[in-house]
């Protein structure tokens, strides 16, 4: 897994907005051994965890990782749509932890 971030906007982060592309849901015991610094972000290990693939203001493709995957797939209707801009608010509260591209 790529180092994750929380969104402290170091040199390289995501710029807004941001804009949904795609979901998706990854059980935690997939992640295996990976998850350490992800739990430590969200502060619990959920049983699933939700992704939200978007693409930020100069393009550039990230994965966003919630401790609520119902949340991520309610996004997933914007997201269709192409209409969804994501707000700073919304994402540090439901999106502790990020990495560049669209990977795990």
């Amino acid at each position: 897994m790529s180092r994750l971030t929380r969104w402290a906007w170091p040199p390289g982060a995501p710029r807004f907005p941001l804009t949904v592309a795609g979901h998706g849901q990854i059980s935690h015991a997939r992640l295996g051994d990976r998850t350490g610094r992800l739990v430590a972000l969200a502060g619990a290990a959920p049983a699933a965890w939700g992704l939200l693939f978007v693409t930020d203001a100069r393009g550039r493709r990230w994965t966003l990782y919630s401790p609520d995957p119902e949340y991520t797939a309610m996004l997933a209707p914007a997201a269709a749509s192409g209409t969804l801009e994501l707000e700073f608010a919304v994402l540090a509260t439901k999106f502790p932890g990020w990495n560049s591209g669209w990977r795990l």
